[in-house]
């Protein structure tokens, strides 16, 4: 590190192969040390518990033992909070630290298969071998919920609305980007008297029509950019009075719901709102 050389005298690295062998080797050479020890420690009620830690970490001044108190009448072990009930009995809740993020590899990452799958089957045993009351397995549904909040639809990317406050006339538009910043763009445009550049600023300037962000409103959410002109193009065909100009259109749309869109069929021609394409 740095340049520089270190050399481990104590222990065995973390990672390594050898390590939860040498860790047997070395719990099967004291089984006689824990065993005595526990004995003790439960016959002599009368034992100071921290003289008892102290003679444990003496023995082995490089591993360093803790110990953990009952409060209020709980007790975290490993993943379980051991719970000390009114009648003496022991129950049992999900423990957690307070660190704990619940964050899993998602299935959707690159990762390979074989590191997903640990974690899944760990779930999977956790759900149906955890001993909880029937009280608490109500309870704890909440501690799986997804702790993101939700994005807003209008910051998320598709086909959006844009509806007018004086008149019943509404603009469809379509973005790659958040739709909250098109329709910013909308207003920029006339607020500086660039109409030409927004139908929503062309129609606002000519009527004396107020637009405000209580009129935005998301239709469509689609992050395939591909698809964005087809949907675009749907939607201003199912809008009654739309304030968008004249669009392309497509013999495909008149397929999809003839009555709604008050199509015909004309041999190798469709007439689209009296339109014929």
């Amino acid at each position: 590190y740095n340049g520089g050389y270190f050399q481990q005298h104590e222990g065995t690295a973390m990672g390594n192969s050898l390590s939860p062998f040498i860790a047997n080797l070395f719990m099967k050479s004291g089984s006689g040390m824990w065993t005595t020890s526990s004995r003790y420690l439960i016959q002599k009620q009368l034992c100071s518990l921290d003289n008892f830690v102290s003679k444990l970490n003496n023995r082995f001044p490089t591993i360093k033992f803790t110990y953990e108190m009952e409060h209020n009448e709980q007790l975290p072990f490993l993943d379980v909070l051991v719970i000390r009930n009114s009648d003496n009995k022991l129950g049992f809740d999900v423990y957690s630290k307070e660190t704990a993020t619940f964050r899993y590899i998602p299935n959707d990452s690159h990762h390979p298969f074989q590191h997903k799958m640990p974690r899944f089957n760990f779930l999977i045993h956790h759900l149906l071998n955890f001993p909880l009351t029937k009280e608490r397995f109500e309870r704890n549904p909440t501690l799986l919920g997804n702790p993101k909040d939700k994005i807003d639809n209008n910051e998320k990317s598709g086909i959006y609305e844009i509806s007018c406050n004086d008149y019943d006339q509404k603009y469809i538009g379509q973005t790659k980007r958040s739709i909250l910043t098109r329709f910013k763009e909308h207003m920029a445009h006339l607020k500086y008297g660039r109409t030409e550049k927004s139908c929503v600023a062309q129609h606002a300037f000519d009527n004396n029509h107020r637009i405000d962000i209580n009129n935005l409103k998301s239709i469509r959410n689609v992050t395939n950019s591909r698809q964005l002109d087809a949907f675009k193009s749907l939607e201003i065909i199912m809008c009654n009075s739309s304030m968008n100009g004249p669009i392309p259109t497509s013999p495909l749309f008149a397929l999809i719901n003839k009555d709604s869109y008050g199509s015909v069929n004309h041999g190798n021609k469709f007439s689209i709102n009296n339109a014929s394409v």
